[in-house]
């Protein structure tokens, strides 16, 4: 390989050489300055990993990492994908109680480390005599929130005297997590659940808390904390009002807690004096407010400009921005999508160009670091605002900031991807160029977003108002795959009505395109299945299924111009057999070219039971179809039976 490269760049000096020259040359040059060794660069333990996932970028044609597991197992609606995430977090959870429960049997087989991963080990049974206070103190260094508690318990029955500092930590950390475990870093079902969990009443903390009689200073902001943290009500307000009262040292978290649970039924003014007056205490007691305090502060202007006193609040949340800028606060995300839900009013559809001055603050930054939980929100809300304002310059310019830098990891949630991706291609099919808007649906679906029902009826009629009949077979498919966008049965068959329709109104032999007649078949026979297999279902019987003699007609309609008349006929048998279910019958139209196309094609037998549907049916042109099967060469069974069946028709002539 040395000589290869060598002689490539050298080609007209030997190999050997090229070699002692460079050494030679290398020697004296080294030896002249000596060897420096550059100065250590700090590293951080994820710096190479960044410094790789930099050199690629996400691939929208394959699933999240999360569902690589098994390529059959792949989900393409949004509802598996959630349950596939939950089941595989609930599949660990499964093993981690078998081995807490039975430690025993895994004596032999489990993993050695070195050092002992913690969090790997089976739980510790805690008993009477196994318990002591070093214990309960590294169990709560290390945020074992549950075990904690349960030593905490034991040790006082026990009667040991617990000091007050491990009370007092104990108390904080169990408040803090609402008594429960820590949630671990990375979890990939966030978003899935419902994350925000009421204050337990009554539970260990209030407990805890009554227990000493007069509550300390420590314990007091303890409370508030943990209240604010966890949507603990008027209870919130209360506990600020007793640490005040007290003159406790309260933290900034207390005071954000205090000023996010004011109340709202008051007009603005007064709402802006109870901040103020938060605010007037925090600078009594020298905590300097932070984003987080302005974000408290703008959702309580948020959640009273969405019922009344629209203009009051926007001037209210400008002159509060205004001043924390003044302090040198820096704004987060969060600001920003707080500042949307005061002026964007959902209900009113508001055309307030807030959005596009925010753009303008944001452009070019890199802003991945989130402060607040509203900071993951930013994203979906602003698009959300796009597709309100049908603005799909705007739209693009977000997506453009998502994919600034680092900014893509914001959307790490389930939630905020779906609700971001929903808005952006609603807005672009319906306010955009139709290519574009294909462009960007072929590039996320089906991977990073499911489409809806509502979204499929809006694309379908745009597919078919730009005559953009080649990507019908792709939306076919994606309908397919993701269970009819996960629609109710109702609705499903309103989309396979909606594709029949489609399929009629477009004549392949009239398209500048090839090959879409046997698609237009396969789709027909798709949708034809679908409705075959569904009949009995309890969500939608056929005999309350009032679209089905619809679909019916139509596949029979494209099967016959298509030349299929083995799928035409399988549905006309389909309605004979179905006849005293299904809410009407097939067409007269379609009846009638049935019809003929049996007669053309030599099936008299298939013509004669067409008949005989439309006499059962009560069809007007029963005895003028008969008089067409009647004029062909047939067998004197068939014609016995047709005498028969219009023995009672006066426009009937026996044969």
């Amino acid at each position: 390989m040395l000589s290869i490269c060598l002689r490539h760049s050298s080609p007209h000096l030997s190999c050997t050489s090229a070699l002692a020259l460079t050494l030679s040359t290398s020697t004296r040059h080294s030896s002249s300055q000596g060897i420096v060794i550059p100065p250590r660069i700090e590293r951080g333990p994820t710096d190479l990993l960044e410094a790789l996932a930099s050199t690629v970028g996400k691939d929208h044609t394959a699933p999240h990492y999360r569902y690589h597991d098994d390529p059959w197992l792949i989900p393409y609606k949004n509802i598996s994908k959630r349950d596939f995430t939950l089941s595989k977090e609930a599949g660990k959870k499964a093993a981690q109680y078998i081995l807490n429960k039975h430690p025993d049997l895994f004596d032999q087989n489990r993993i050695v480390a070195e050092p002992p991963i913690t969090a790997f080990q089976p739980r510790a049974a805690y008993n009477r005599d196994n318990v002591t206070l070093e214990l309960l103190d590294n169990l709560v260094t290390s945020c074992q929130v549950q075990d904690s508690m349960e030593v905490f318990n034991l040790l006082n029955e026990k009667g040991k005297d617990i000091p007050a500092e491990v009370k007092q930590s104990l108390l904080e950390l169990v408040a803090f997590y609402n008594e429960n475990e820590a949630e671990e870093e990375g979890m990939e079902s966030r978003g899935m659940l419902k994350e925000q969990e009421s204050w337990k009443v009554g539970g260990f903390v209030d407990q805890m808390y009554s227990e000493g009689g007069v509550a300390t200073e420590s314990e007091r902001v303890a409370m508030l904390v943990g209240l604010g943290r966890h949507s603990g009500g008027q209870r919130v307000w209360q506990m600020y009002q007793e640490c005040k009262a007290n003159n406790d040292k309260v933290p900034e978290e207390g005071f954000n807690a205090a000023i996010s649970r004011i109340g709202t039924k008051e007009g603005v003014d007064k709402i802006m004096g109870s901040v103020k007056e938060v605010l007037s205490d925090m600078k009594e007691a020298g905590v300097s407010p932070t984003v987080n305090t302005l974000i408290s502060a703008l959702g309580v202007l948020a959640f009273t400009a969405q019922s009344r006193e629209y203009e009051g609040c926007c001037r209210h949340s400008l002159d509060l921005i205004a001043e924390f800028r003044l302090l040198g606060v820096e704004m987060s995300l969060g600001v920003y999508k707080v500042l949307l839900d005061i002026f964007a009013d959902k209900k009113a559809n508001s055309k307030s160009p807030i959005l596009s001055d925010i753009l303008k603050q944001l452009d070019g930054k890199d802003i991945f670091l989130a402060q607040n939980p509203q900071d993951v929100w930013f994203m979906p809300r602003a698009m959300q605002v796009c597709n309100q304002q049908n603005n799909a310059k705007l739209a693009w310019r977000v997506d453009e900031f998502l994919n600034t830098g680092h900014n893509s990891r914001l959307m790490s949630d389930f939630q905020v991807l779906n609700v971001y991706y929903q808005n952006f291609l609603t807005v672009v099919l319906q306010n955009d160029e139709f290519q574009t808007a294909m462009e960007l649906y072929n590039k996320i679906t089906p991977h990073s977003f499911s489409p809806m029902f509502s979204y499929y009826q809006i694309l379908m009629n745009h597919l078919h108002a730009n005559g953009a009949l080649q990507h019908l077979g792709k939306v076919w498919d994606d309908i397919v795959i993701s269970n009819y966008a996960a629609a109710n049965k109702e609705n499903q068959y309103v989309l396979t009505h909606q594709v029949m329709q489609i399929l009629k109104a477009n004549d392949p032999a009239m398209s500048d395109f090839t090959g879409l007649s046997d698609v237009w078949v396969d789709i027909a026979r798709k949708v034809f299945n679908h409705l075959e297999e569904g009949k009995s279902n309890k969500a939608l019987y056929l005999r309350f299924n009032t679209l089905a003699p619809d679909i019916c007609d139509l596949v029979v309609a494209v099967a016959l111009r298509e030349g299929n008349y083995e799928l035409g006929a399988k549905v006309v048998d389909f309605c004979r057999e179905e006849k005293t279910v299904m809410t009407k019958s097939l067409s007269e139209g379609v009846l009638g070219d049935f019809i003929n196309a049996s007669v053309a094609l030599g099936e008299k037998d298939k013509a004669v039971g067409a008949v005989e549907y439309s006499v059962d049916v009560g069809s007007s042109q029963a005895v003028q179809v008969g008089l067409v099967v009647a004029g062909t060469d047939m067998r004197a069974d068939q014609r016995d039976y047709l005498n028969k069946l219009f023995t009672s028709h006066t426009g009937w002539v026996n044969i």
